[in-house]
């Protein structure tokens, strides 16, 4: 008997155990069920974002395998309502969510996350159903929790994503109407900005052709005060056709005894062009606008001083010594060799200053418009200049610099109305005021001081270099290099 009790109680709990089992994998498979349905949400939520390529069918079969539950209808009617801001432009395959504010994608990796948690918590619970079902329904019961707060994020995160696109949209709106205004402003300031340029170059072309205009006339200013005629004869004294001279020139003009001058017809216009009869040396200051002056040497009886007679001196000016600067060598005596010394000591000695000028770095140095002459001497020469330029560069680079710094002062002298003469013209100045030919008047003077006159006066034969220079100074083909 107490066997067959036994017997009877084993299989009452077998039945019972038996039971538990089905129980078990009723809940496995309802489990299971709602995993599909989770799935197929999770691939809806995937297609919704832009995630994994599924074509619009697919997404309309995800679509209609979820739609039953009242949850899901109201996220697809969102995504429905979301999906219309786009245009007809966009397929209906790209319309998604790939802007969506970053917790919504980390939202939805969360969501992942505890769905393969999920899943891995179901294929534990299929291997253990029998020995943990309750950790089973744990496991389903956080599965649930979590589906259920990933719905809840998500309608969240729809709401504060419409907000902020709301925003952004007003902020869109304003900052247009302000490029806007700011396009116009800037089309305004434009204009006036033209305006204010056009005018401004107006003025510049304006100034600029007065400075031009202003430069001509104070450099034909300069060139008529140094080449124009200084004083005249206002009498003749003395035997032999006047050995001694007035001229109008005194102490207000600063005049000093020992200044010389050259005397020129009376009706000659230019200095520089007219024939010098006699050249006179100033002895005595009389009066204001009076001096009394000694012929040193004339050109002969054929051209006698008379009344009325012009004075010029290219080494004289009232109150202040002149200046001549020298350029290139300079030969006077026709032996090849430069003379710049002897030169300079003649200026000297007819009253003048001798300026040393010099180029350095492209600027001149000591020429400015007080320097009354700038006389040209030979240039350098750099051979044959029709040559090709890369034989010109092959050329010593000591002469190139040299003859661009010649043609820089000569450019500057122009520019500040030095009047620029050759070599064979200073000469030529140098020349008339010779006083070799001086006559001691007074108690110390001779008889024998006083041969009858006759035409002694010659041209000297200047030196062929002098000639050429003349020339080419006509001919204007000097060549200048220019930096």
């Amino acid at each position: 008997m107490l066997s067959f009790a036994l017997n009877i109680f084993l299989w009452q709990w077998g039945g019972s155990q038996a039971d538990t089992a089905d129980r078990a994998k009723e809940q496995l498979s309802s489990t299971q069920q709602t995993l599909r349905v989770l799935q197929s949400k999770a691939d809806l939520m995937k297609a919704m974002l832009g995630v994994g390529g599924s074509t619009e069918a697919e997404r309309e079969e995800l679509i209609r395998s979820v739609g039953g539950e009242e949850d899901m209808q109201a996220i697809i009617a969102q995504y429905q309502t979301d999906m219309a801001y786009f245009g007809q432009e966009v397929a209906p395959q790209d319309q998604n969510y790939p802007k969506l504010p970053e917790f919504l994608v980390s939202s939805i990796r969360s969501n992942n996350e505890i769905l393969a948690k999920a899943r891995q918590d179901v294929d534990k619970a299929q291997e253990n159903a029998k020995r943990d079902v309750d950790n089973a329904r744990s496991a389903q019961k956080v599965a649930e929790d979590a589906a259920e707060k990933a719905a809840n994020d998500l309608a969240d995160a729809q709401q504060k994503f419409a907000e902020e696109r709301k925003a952004m949209k007003a902020q869109t709106e304003a900052t247009a109407d302000k490029l806007t205004k700011k396009s116009r402003e800037l089309l305004a300031a434009t204009d006036a900005a033209k305006v204010a340029e056009d005018e401004f170059n107006k003025k510049v072309a304006q100034l600029t052709s007065t400075i031009e205009s202003q430069r001509q006339e104070l450099n034909r200013l300069r060139s008529d005060r140094f080449e124009s005629f200084q004083g005249e004869v206002t009498s003749v004294r003395g035997r032999n056709g006047g050995n001694v001279v007035m001229i109008n020139l005194g102490a207000a003009d600063q005049l000093r005894p020992n200044v010389t001058f050259g005397i020129l017809d009376g009706d000659a216009t230019r200095p520089e062009e007219a024939d010098v009869k006699a050249t006179i040396r100033v002895t005595r200051i009389r009066d204001s606008h009076l001096a009394s002056a000694n012929v040193v040497s004339r050109a002969g009886i054929a051209s006698p001083i008379v009344e009325g007679d012009k004075i010029y001196s290219p080494f004289w000016a009232p109150g202040r010594r002149v200046k001549i600067a020298l350029l290139g060598d300079i030969d006077i005596d026709g032996d090849g060799e430069p003379d710049n010394e002897a030169v300079k000591a003649q200026i000297r000695a007819a009253g003048a200053e001798v300026v040393e000028t010099q180029v350095v770095n492209g600027q001149v140095k000591n020429l400015d418009n007080s320097v009354r002459f700038l006389v040209e001497g030979t240039r350098t020469e750099l051979g044959d200049v029709n040559a090709d330029l890369a034989d010109v560069q092959e050329m010593n680079d000591e002469k190139v610099q040299q003859l661009e710094n010649e043609g820089i002062l000569i450019a500057a002298a122009q520019e500040m109305g030095v009047t620029v003469i050759p070599a064979w013209k200073l000469n030529a100045y140098l020349r008339t005021i010779d006083d070799s030919l001086t006559t001691p008047l007074g108690s110390a003077a001779r008889g024998s001081d006083f041969q009858p006159e006759t035409n002694t006066f010659q041209t000297r034969s200047l030196p062929s270099i002098y000639k050429q220079q003349e020339e080419a100074l006509e001919r204007g083909n000097q060549v200048r290099i220019r930096p």
